[in-house]
Parts: C-alpha cells; sequence; structure tokens
C-alpha cells in the first residue's frame, strides 16, 4: 500500500516539526518493540500485575512480531501496521489493524494496537495513526471498526474523543489474571477521516 502522510505537529509552544505516518517495514520491528515495551511500563504499570509487565521484553515483542504480525510493507492481505516517524527516523508510536479477529460481531475491522511513547501522547499523533487505519480499511470496504482497551485504560477517553461508542464488553486474561476490556466502536469508518 505504501501510505504516507506527512504532516506539521506542534510540540511545544516553541517547537514544531514533521511527523510521517508510514506503512512499517520489517526492519521498524526493532524500535516497535521498543515503543510497546516503553508504552506498557508508563502505561500499565499499576494496572496489571509487574510479573506480566516485566516478561514484555524488546526480545519477545521483537520475536513475536516477526513470527505473527502481517501487514508491513511488501505482505499481501487485510492487514496493515503503521508507523509514526520522526524528522530523525525515530519511531514514536505505530498501530495495526485490519480485518476482525473474533468472528461474530457485527463490524468489519478492528485497531488491534496502537502504541505511541509517552513524551509524545496527546500531540495528535494517535488520531493520525487512526486515520491511517481508517484509509486502509475503508480500501478493503470495511465500514466499522472495533477496538479493545483495558477498562482502566487512560487512553479510554482518546477513543471517545474521536468518536468512539463503548458498545461490547469482555474479559480476557493474562496468565491466571482476569481484565475488563471495553470495545470502543465506530459504525461509520468515515467519521475517523472527519478528526
Amino acid at each position: 500500500m505504501g501510505l504516507w502522510i506527512l504532516t506539521n505537529l506542534k510540540l511545544s509552544t516553541n517547537y514544531s516539526y514533521y511527523m510521517i505516518i508510514r506503512q512499517a517495514k520489517r526492519s521498524d520491528i526493532q524500535q516497535m518493540a521498543e515503543v510497546q515495551v516503553s508504552s506498557w511500563n508508563t502505561t500499565y504499570r499499576g494496572l496489571f500485575p509487574d510479573d506480566i509487565i516485566d516478561s514484555r521484553t524488546v526480545e519477545s515483542r521483537s520475536k513475536n512480531m516477526s513470527t505473527h504480525w502481517k501487514g508491513f510493507e511488501g505482505d499481501e492481505g487485510t492487514r496493515i501496521v503503521l508507523v509514526a516517524e520522526t524528522e530523525e527516523k525515530e519511531i514514536v508510536g505505530f498501530s495495526a489493524g485490519g480485518d476482525i479477529f473474533v468472528k461474530g460481531l457485527p463490524y468489519d475491522g478492528e485497531c488491534y494496537a496502537i502504541y505511541i511513547i509517552k513524551e509524545y501522547q496527546g500531540k495528535g499523533i494517535g488520531a493520525l495513526l487512526m486515520k491511517g487505519l481508517a484509509e486502509f480499511l475503508l480500501t478493503l470496504d470495511y465500514r466499522s471498526m472495533i477496538v479493545w482497551v483495558m477498562e482502566e485504560n487512560p487512553a479510554c477517553r482518546f477513543y471517545e474523543k474521536i468518536g468512539g461508542v463503548a458498545k461490547e464488553r469482555k474479559i480476557d486474561k493474562y496468565g491466571e489474571e482476569e481484565f475488563n476490556l471495553v470495545g470502543y466502536v465506530w459504525e461509520n469508518v468515515e467519521t475517523v477521516l472527519k478528526i
């Protein structure tokens, strides 16, 4: 697909620069794993037991992404992985999505993951990643989307702000622990493009 979005983001009162949203390459996996581990440490510490957080190492996440993830540049199919990259080529966030994992729900697409380094959160990068995902889903003629979020995750406010409606609930297990998840839904993916 080769999706590229170039935008000027204001990161402080006197500094702004360009952020690139593009389809990830397999060579990005190491940086993506670093983003995911950093995000888990800053977002989920205190929500998940420490042993679950600590088990998510850059090495384990890199291996998982290399082995199981689809949607990188050059991959065929109904999934995409996008990265947010600074002018200096530092990956500060990523998202992944495509066809819905859990069949039987009345939605076409799903955002599987979205992670942004804490210092870059609240700057509009998440909205850009979601817009890129929405554009991809529309190319597949997918009209609706869901994202599953831990109920206590502070990012719930982000999904509500960009039009997600808490419509679904489920319990998920990590190790022996059970956690409540909320499914934020966009009945019309095109609304994400207007944020």
